[in-house]
């Protein structure tokens, strides 16, 4: 009798930006599973809506959540449910990993971190006992778990070394457009005040070139992927294996028609870096421009200045890149006049994509910290008013402005946004994600009418 796992991605299956791509982190930990036990061992299903009903349907022995901050108020719905049938309930994720204290007893074990070596330890637990008890529990490294009213953390787990022991996630399972992405490496080696990924892997590590090309030779002949984006936090920070990708992408036929995109910071973009990346047919480039002025910045990002910002633009522009950048308005300090300055910023560049974002104080972090202090957020908080999706939140979000209203930043972000929207309606059709605006829209369109029909009285 095979072993029932279900794997839940929790989201928000009606808004358009959580459904786009599929969630490699389970797909990583299925491969973990069968890489210990053997594929015929486990039925696996892996799913992010419908969640009672396919509960029902595929009655799992063990379900595996992944959860983000804003959406944990949904996992532990999922969870109580699930509960009701006495099933095991494992959840996972960047929310739990920086928030120990949000273990709801809906669930049986917290997991800590990097997941691939702790979920392989946890069901050989269960298939010995059958349960998950506390005394057993205790020589996993790396989880969380209650006894009684107490919350009890493990020993850390130290992150897997060598990155290229870690098989590919299990995409067999996910639905592979022909526009996906991939990872080719686990954290980042600078410490942005507001980013919650980098506090989550405690160091920078990186798939070997040679492991990144089968990773994309996969995708092309099996998936038949033509664009692929890179997701890593900075996928130029290890210069020299940046060559030898490039290297291998050289004259590979396999290759000629497939398109990459991925992130960047400005003070590390030159000449050399920008040629790497035409050179290996890098259609687009992502920059955490964060800010025009130069005060907010320096808060933000620290040793990045706007004329950095300018800079890397430009020579990405140069090279015949399409660049894209977000922005970050509403930080604590900030004045209406500077944040009229990333306007003016964003009105005087070019760039074929802009984000604009309100600033949003994830745990872990040092906004974290800071809006602890001012009494905005707490550890047992109604976690969907850290919705980084201002727009449709922005009456509930918390703000963290010590000298502008809700209302007056409400006012700058929907400026921007106009701005942001006029400017990428230009831009995007120099972008290679172009030919996906119809999907989008539909997606988009859908999202729209399904708030509104919540938001209608009853």
């Amino acid at each position: 009798m095979k072993l029932k796992l279900l794997l839940i991605n929790v989201i928000h299956p009606d808004v358009e930006v959580e459904q786009r791509q599929p969630c490699l982190g389970l797909g990583y930990l299925v491969s973990a599973l069968r890489k210990r036990f053997g594929w015929e061992f486990f039925d696996f299903r892996i799913i992010d809506r419908d969640i009672e009903k396919e509960a029902k349907k595929f009655r799992p022995d063990i379900v595996l959540m992944s959860s983000v901050t804003q959406n944990f108020n949904v996992a532990i719905n999922y969870a109580r449910l699930l509960k009701q049938e006495h099933i095991p309930v494992i959840i996972g994720g960047i929310h739990i990993s920086m928030m120990f204290s949000s273990l709801d007893p809906c669930f049986d074990v917290g997991v800590i971190g990097e997941g691939e070596q702790t979920i392989v330890e946890l069901i050989e637990l269960f298939l010995q006992k059958e349960k998950f008890l506390a005394q057993n529990l205790i020589d996993i490294k790396g989880i969380l778990f209650k006894e009684g009213d107490s919350i009890h953390s493990t020993k850390p787990r130290l992150p897997i070394e060598h990155l290229d022991f870690i098989d590919p996630p299990a995409r067999d399972l996910l639905k592979i457009d022909r526009h996906t992405y991939m990872f080719t490496s686990r954290g980042c080696p600078y410490k942005c005040e507001f980013c919650a990924s980098t506090r989550f892997w405690p160091k920078a590590r990186f798939f070997s070139a040679e492991y990144v090309i089968r990773e994309i030779m996969d995708l092309v002949r099996n998936y038949n992927v033509k664009l692929i984006s890179f997701y890593d936090d900075l996928f130029i920070a290890h210069r020299e294996r940046l060559k030898s990708i490039v290297s291998l992408t050289r004259n590979n036929r396999e290759l000629k028609n497939i398109r990459f995109t991925c992130n960047a910071r400005a003070n590390i973009v030159d000449d050399e870096v920008a040629a790497l990346l035409k050179e290996m047919k890098v259609a687009s480039v992502n920059l955490g421009l964060e800010s025009g002025c130069e005060r907010t910045l320096h808060y933000l990002k620290g040793n990045v200045t706007v004329e950095q910002n300018l800079n890397a633009i430009k020579i990405i522009r140069k090279h015949k890149i399409a660049c894209q950048g977000s922005f970050i308005i509403g930080s604590p300090s900030e004045t209406r006049e500077e944040i009229l300055q990333t306007y003016r910023f964003i009105k005087k560049v070019r760039l074929n994509l802009i984000d604009i974002y309100v600033l949003t104080p994830y745990p872990g972090t040092p906004v974290w910290d800071y809006a602890k202090s001012r009494g905005f957020v707490s550890e047992q908080m109604d976690w969907e008013k850290l919705n980084v999706n201002f727009g449709p939140n922005s009456k509930k979000v918390v703000v963290l402005s010590e000298v502008l209203s809700r209302g007056e930043i409400e006012r700058l972000y929907k400026k921007i946004r106009r701005l942001c929207l006029l400017k990428s309606i230009i831009g995007i059709t120099r972008h290679p994600y172009f030919k996906y605006i119809p999907k989008v829209t539909a997606q988009l369109v859908r999202e729209y009418f399904h708030r509104c029909i919540n938001l209608r009285p009853s």
